[in-house]
C-alpha cells in the first residue's frame, strides 16, 4: 500500500502546497520520506519524524534511509532491497527494523517506488513506512502458539511411542530397558536409573540404570527417607529442581547431584490405580527446564509404564510357573535313569545348570566318614579339588534339622553359617545362596548349594520350587539306595551260587579252595586264607592276596611255629565270625568259621581294607563262608574216594621196566582230568626169556572197580600166559576163553608183542586195540596195522588170531597207546592218528625220558574225560649218539639220562663217562642260558660218536650269543671242557656250535 504522494521533481520546493494537503501529508496514519537515488533524505513527514523520535533538520539532508535500519536490516538494504528496487522499479512490504533516535528499534513495513526521468535515469525514491509493531506481537503470539501445540503434538508422539514400545516388552527388564534408554532420550534426560518393589512390598531394588554409588540406591527399605521410596510410598512425583533445594531435605543426593553436574532431578512413580509398583528417575543438566508440561508426560509415562510392568509381572508369573514345570518335569525325568548317587548328582548338576541358570552349583553327598563333593558346576579346579580332598567345610549345611532349606540372599548372611565359603577367594566366593538340605525321613542324604548374583532376592514362589527340586533329588537318591540295597542283596545272593557252581566243579579239596580265594580277591577282598582242621591242627589250604590271583599253599601240614591269631582261634572254638585289626598293615583281618554237616572243619580269614565290616556284611561274609565250608568238605571226600581208587589203579599197572642197556622202556599214564572213577587202561613190560622181552598194552571196556579189578585180570592172565606160549597169536586165543569167564573182561582191547633184543625181531598181535606206531632213527615212521583180530571174547563172526612181525633197527622206538590219546569227538581217528605220527616222528631225535609226556600234553588238552596210556620201547645201541632239545633248562634231564645210557654202552672208564657227561651237560646249558636266553622255541642238538678211538662230541644252537655280565660268577663253563676235553672248538656264525674231541684210554678201546 502506497499514499498517492505529489511528484517532487527537485529538492528545493518552491511552489505552494495546499494546507489541507500538506496536512495529510505530515500527519497520516503512515510514514512518507522521499530520498535521492543514493538515499539521502530530502522529505520525511511528521508521523514518521515523532515515531522516530526526530527533528526534520538532523534528518533531511543529513541522513539516508539505510542509515536509519539495523545492521540486518542496512545488509538486506543493499543485497536484496535496492537491486530489487532499480530492476523492477518498486518493493512491497518489506520487513524491517528502524533505529529510534533513543537507539529502540521500530518494526516496521516498507513500499518504496523508484521515479524516472524521460531519459530513465532515476529521479527520486518515494517510500512509505507502517508501524508493524502491533503484527510483530501478533506474530510472536501466533509463534508460540504454534510452537506450544507443535510440542504438545511432540510430547504426545513421544508418549505414543513409549507406549507403542511398552506394548511388546513381555517382561520386566523389557520394560526397564524401554524407561531406563528409550524414554531417557524421549524426555531428554541424561542419566535415568530404575527401582521396583520386591515381591514382600518391603524394599525397593535397583532394576537398571547406573551403578549407584550408596547402598540405599541400591536397596532401599520401602519406608527409607528417600526420593525414590517416597515416590513409591506417596504415588507422587518427586522433582529435585535444584541442588541447593534438594540439599535442605536430601543431602546425600545433593552431593550427587553435585558429582554428576544435574540440575535437576525427577522420581516417577510407576504405579497402577493407587498403587506404585517402583519409581524410575531422570536427571538433567542445565540446559534443560522442567515445567508443568514435563512433569504432565513424566506422570503419564509412570502410569503407562506401570501397567506395562503389571502386564509383565503377570506374563513372567506365567512363563516361570510353565518354565518351572517343564523344568521340574525334565529334572524328575532325569532322576529317574540314574542307578547310583554319584549318577543322581551329576544328572542333577547338569539339569539345574542348563534350566536354572545358577552361578555355582555344588552336589554334596553325605559319605560314611563325611560329606562328599559328588558333582559342581561353575566352582573353580582349585577349590573342587580342594572339597574333594576334603570337604569339611560343608559339613554344617548336612547336620542343619530344617528340611525346608536356607536362604542368604547376601554373603555376610551365609557367613556365620558356612564360613568356609567366605574363606575361598574373591573369585571363588558364593553370594546369594540356597542351602536345600537332601532329606529321607530323619536322615541326611546329602545337601545341594545354589548361588546367585548378591543382589539376588529368593522370592517365596522361587523357594518354594527349589525346595520340590531338592524333594525330587532327595527322592532319587533314596530309591538309588534302595536299589542298590536290592541290587546289592541279589549280587551276593548270586555271588554265592556262581561261587558254590564254581566250587563244585573243582573236583578236590585243593582245587575248590583255590577257587574260592581267587573268587573272594579282589572282589571283595584284599587277601584270603582257607585253613581247614587235619588231626586237631590248622593247615593252611590256599592263600591269595591282591598282588597274586591265585596262592596255593606250598606244603599242606601245619607250621607249628605259625600260630593262628586270637581271632582265629575264637572262630574255630566259638563258631562265630570273630574281626581283629592287624597293626602291620592296618588290614580289618575277619575269620569267619567253615561248617560242614554240623561241625566246624576251618576257617575262612579274610582282610577287609581298613574299616570294620558292619552287621550287613557281616551276615553276607557269614552265609558265603557256610556255602563254602559244605563246598570244601565235599572236595574233601572226592578226594579221598579218588585216592583210594587210583591206588587200586597204581596197584594193578607194571612194575619197574627190565633193566637191559639193549632196550629203554618209557611209559606214561593220566587219569582223566576230573573224574572219580578209576579206568581200565593198563601196559605192561616183562622178560619173556634170556634175549626177549614181552611188551603190552591194553584198555577195559567200563570203568570203576569192576573195570580195575578186570584189567588186573587179565594182566595177570597174559603174564602166566607169556610164560608157556611162544606165539602172541596163540597167547590171544587162549585169552579169549580165559576173559570169557566174566563179564567185565569181555570186549577188552589189547596190543601184545615180543621183542627179541638179540635180534631186533618184533612179533606182535592186536585183539581190537589201535596199532602201534614205529618210529626209526631217521625220523620216518609208519602205523603197524599187520597182525589184527577182534576184541577179546568176541566170539561173534570171530576169525583165528594172526599176528605178524617187523624187524628193528637200532635207535627205533615202538610206540604203544590207549584211544584216549586219539580220539575226539567231532574229529576224525584217522586225522589224529596222522597227527600223532607227525609229532612222535618230530620228535624222534628228543631224549625218550620226556618224549611221551610232550605227546599227551600235545595231543590232550586239560578237559579230556578220558585215560590216556602211553609205552615207549626204544631198541638197540644207537651207533651215533643225537639227540634235539627245546631251550629249555628242565628238559636237560632227560638229555643227561639219554647219554648216559648211550655212554654206558661203550666201553669207558668210569672217569671217562663222568667227564663227557659233565661237559654235555654245561655246552647244553650255555646253548639254552647264552643262545636263547629262555626263549624255549629254540632247538639245542647234542650229537656224539666214536671213531678211531676218539670221542666227539658236538653241541649246536641257533641263537644269538651272549656273554655273562661281568659281575657274575658265571662263564667258567668253557675253561671246564678244555680241562676234561683234548680239544674243544667254538664256532659262532648263525648260531653256535661247540665240538669237543676226547681221546680215549687204550683200556677203554680195547
Amino acid at each position: 500500500m502506497i499514499a498517492d504522494v505529489p511528484d517532487e521533481p527537485d529538492e528545493q520546493l518552491t511552489e505552494p502546497v495546499d494546507d489541507s494537503a500538506e496536512e495529510l501529508y505530515e500527519h497520516a496514519p503512515c510514514g512518507y520520506l522521499s530520498t535521492r537515488p543514493d538515499g539521502t533524505i530530502v522529505k520525511i513527514n511528521r508521523t514518521l519524524l515523532d515515531w522516530l523520535g526526530y527533528d526534520r533538520d538532523e534528518i533531511v539532508g543529513r541522513r539516508t534511509f539505510q542509515s536509519l535500519l539495523s545492521v540486518g536490516g542496512r545488509i538486506y538494504y543493499e543485497t536484496h532491497y535496492s537491486p530489487l528496487l532499480t530492476m523492477q522499479g518498486a518493493v512491497r512490504e518489506i520487513a524491517v527494523e528502524l533505529i529510534r533516535h533513543d537507539g529502540s528499534r521500530l518494526p516496521a513495513l516498507v513500499n518504496s517506488v523508484l521515479r524516472v526521468d524521460a531519459s530513465g535515469a532515476p529521479v527520486t525514491i518515494r517510500t512509505t513506512v507502517f508501524d508493524a509493531t502491533s503484527r510483530r506481537a501478533y506474530e510472536r503470539e501466533l509463534l508460540a502458539a504454534r510452537r506450544t501445540a507443535e510440542r504438545s503434538e511432540e510430547r504426545l508422539a513421544v508418549l505414543q511411542q513409549l507406549v507403542s514400545d511398552f506394548t511388546p516388552a513381555a517382561t520386566s527388564m523389557d520394560v526397564s530397558e524401554v524407561l531406563v534408554d528409550k524414554a531417557r532420550r524421549a524426555v531428554r534426560a541424561v542419566a535415568s536409573t530404575l527401582w521396583l518393589l520386591a515381591e514382600d512390598g518391603s524394599t525397593l531394588v535397583r532394576i537398571a540404570g547406573g551403578t549407584p554409588p550408596h547402598p540405599l540406591l541400591l536397596r532401599a527399605p520401602r519406608d527409607a527417607a528417600m526420593p525414590h521410596t517416597q515416590a513409591v510410598r506417596r504415588n507422587e512425583i518427586v522433582l529435585l529442581g535444584s541442588v541447593e533445594a534438594t540439599r535442605q531435605q536430601y543431602p546425600l543426593i545433593a552431593e550427587l547431584m553435585v558429582g554428576a553436574a544435574r540440575e535437576a532431578v525427577v522420581f516417577v512413580p510407576l504405579s497402577v490405580g493407587q498403587q506404585a509398583l517402583g519409581a524410575v528417575s531422570f536427571s538433567f543438566d542445565q540446559t534443560h527446564a522442567i515445567d508443568d508440561d514435563d512433569l504432565q508426560l513424566l506422570r503419564t509415562l509412570g502410569r503407562q509404564a506401570g501397567q506395562a510392568l503389571q502386564r509383565a509381572a503377570l506374563f513372567e508369573a506365567e512363563s516361570r510357573l510353565r518354565h518351572r514345570a517343564e523344568t521340574l518335569q525334565l529334572i524328575t525325568g532325569a532322576l529317574a535313569a540314574p542307578l547310583d548317587a554319584a549318577q543322581v548328582a551329576r544328572v542333577a548338576v547338569d539339569r539345574i545348570a542348563a534350566t536354572l541358570h545358577f552361578e555355582r552349583i555344588v552336589f554334596v553327598l553325605a559319605g560314611a566318614v563325611g560329606p562328599v563333593v559328588a558333582a559342581a558346576s561353575g566352582v573353580s579346579p582349585a577349590v573342587l579339588g580342594s572339597w574333594r580332598r576334603d570337604a569339611g567345610d560343608l559339613a554344617p549345611a548336612l547336620s542343619w534339622p530344617a528340611s525346608n532349606g536356607a536362604f542368604f540372599d547376601l554373603p555376610e548372611e551365609h557367613g556365620a553359617a558356612l564360613p568356609g565359603l567366605v574363606d575361598l577367594p574373591p573369585e571363588d566366593r558364593f553370594g546369594a545362596l540356597a542351602v536345600l538340605p537332601l532329606r529321607s525321613g530323619t536322615r541326611s542324604l546329602g545337601v545341594l548349594l545354589l548361588d546367585r548374583p548378591a543382589e539376588h532376592s529368593f522370592a517365596a514362589e522361587e523357594r518354594d520350587f527349589l525346595r520340590t527340586v531338592a524333594a525330587q533329588c532327595a527322592q532319587a537318591l533314596e530309591r538309588v539306595r534302595l536299589h542298590a540295597e536290592a541290587l546289592e542283596r541279589q549280587q551276593r545272593a548270586e555271588f554265592i551260587a556262581a561261587l558254590s557252581r564254581r566250587m563244585d566243579e573243582a573236583p578236590g579239596l585243593r582245587q575248590r579252595a583255590d577257587r574260592l580265594v581267587a573268587r573272594l580277591v579282589p572282589a571283595i577282598a584284599e587277601r584270603a586264607r582257607v585253613a581247614l582242621l587235619a588231626d586237631r591242627q590248622l593247615v593252611t589250604v590256599s592263600t591269595s592276596t591282591m598282588s597274586h590271583a591265585v596262592e596255593a599253599a606250598a606244603t599242606t601240614r601245619a607250621d607249628p611255629d605259625d600260630q593262628p591269631g586270637e581271632h582265629v582261634a575264637l572262630a574255630l572254638s566259638e563258631g562265630t565270625p570273630q574281626v581283629a585289626a592287624s597293626a602291620t598293615d592296618e588290614i580289618t583281618e575277619t575269620a569267619l568259621p567253615l561248617r560242614a554237616r554240623g561241625r566246624v572243619v576251618g576257617v575262612l580269614v579274610l582282610g577287609l581294607g581298613r574299616s570294620r565290616p558292619d552287621r550287613d556284611l557281616l551276615g553276607f561274609l557269614t552265609e558265603l563262608a557256610e556255602a563254602a565250608g559244605l563246598a570244601l568238605e565235599n572236595g574233601r571226600l572226592y578226594d579221598q574216594e579218588r585216592e583210594n581208587g587210583h591206588l587200586l589203579q597204581r596197584g594193578l599197572l607194571a612194575g619197574e621196566p627190565p633193566r637191559d642197556p639193549r632196550v629203554a622202556v618209557t611209559s606214561y599214564y593220566r587219569p582223566a582230568g576230573e573224574d572219580l572213577e578209576v579206568g581200565g587202561d593198563w601196559y605192561d613190560v616183562f622178560p619173556v626169556g634170556p634175549d626177549k622181552i614181552a611188551v603190552v598194552i591194553g584198555d577195559v571196556v567200563g570203568r570203576g572197580i569192576a573195570a580195575a579189578s578186570a584189567m588186573g585180570q587179565v594182566r595177570s592172565a597174559i603174564r602166566a600166559l607169556a610164560a608157556t606160549e611162544p606165539a602172541p597169536a596163540s597167547l590171544l586165543q587162549r585169552l579169549d576163553r580165559f576173559v570169557d569167564r566174566f563179564e567185565a573182561g569181555r570186549m577188552a582191547t589189547v596190543a601184545y608183542g615180543e621183542l627179541d633184543l638179540s635180534t631186533g625181531r618184533l612179533r606182535y598181535s592186536c585183539a581190537g586195540h589201535l596199532p602201534p606206531l614205529l618210529i626209526e632213527p631217521d625220523g620216518s615212521k609208519r602205523f603197524l596195522w599187520g597182525g589184527r583180530s577182534a576184541p577179546l571174547a568176541a566170539f561173534a563172526g570171530m576169525k583165528a588170531r594172526t599176528e605178524d612181525e617187523v624187524q628193528l633197527s637200532p635207535g627205533s622206538r615202538l610206540l604203544l597207546y590207549t584211544d584216549g590219546l586219539v580220539e575226539r569227538r567231532g574229529r576224525g581217528l584217522d586225522l589224529e592218528m596222522a597227527r600223532l605220527a607227525e609229532e612222535a616222528g618230530r620228535r624222534s631225535r628228543a631224549p625218550q625220558g620226556g618224549l611221551l609226556s610232550d605227546l599227551a600234553e600235545t595231543m590232550v588238552d586239560v578237559q579230556h574225560r578220558d585215560d590216556v596210556c602211553l609205552l615207549c620201547v626204544g631198541f638197540g645201541v644207537e651207533p651215533q649218539f643225537e639227540r634235539e632239545i627245546a631251550a629249555d633248562m628242565t628238559r636237560l634231564k632227560n638229555l643227561r639220562d639219554d647219554f648216559r645210557a648211550w655212554l654206558a654202552t661203550l666201553a669207558l672208564s668210569a672217569d671217562e663217562r663222568d667227564a663227557l657227561l659233565l661237559v654235555c651237560s654245561e655246552a647244553a646249558a650255555n646253548a639254552v642260558e647264552h643262545g636263547y636266553r629262555d626263549d624255549r622255541i629254540g632247538v639245542v642238538s647234542v650229537r656224539a660218536r666214536v671213531a678211531d678211538g676218539v670221542v666227539e662230541l658236538i653241541v649246536r644252537d641257533r641263537g644269538s650269543w651272549r656273554s655273562p655280565a661281568a659281575t657274575t660268577d658265571r662263564g667258567r663253563g668253557l675253561a671246564l671242557m678244555k680241562a676234561l676235553m683234548d680239544g674243544v672248538s667254538v664256532e659262532r656264525g648263525v648260531g653256535t656250535v661247540v665240538t669237543m674231541r676226547r681221546r680215549l684210554t687204550s683200556e677203554a678201546v680195547a
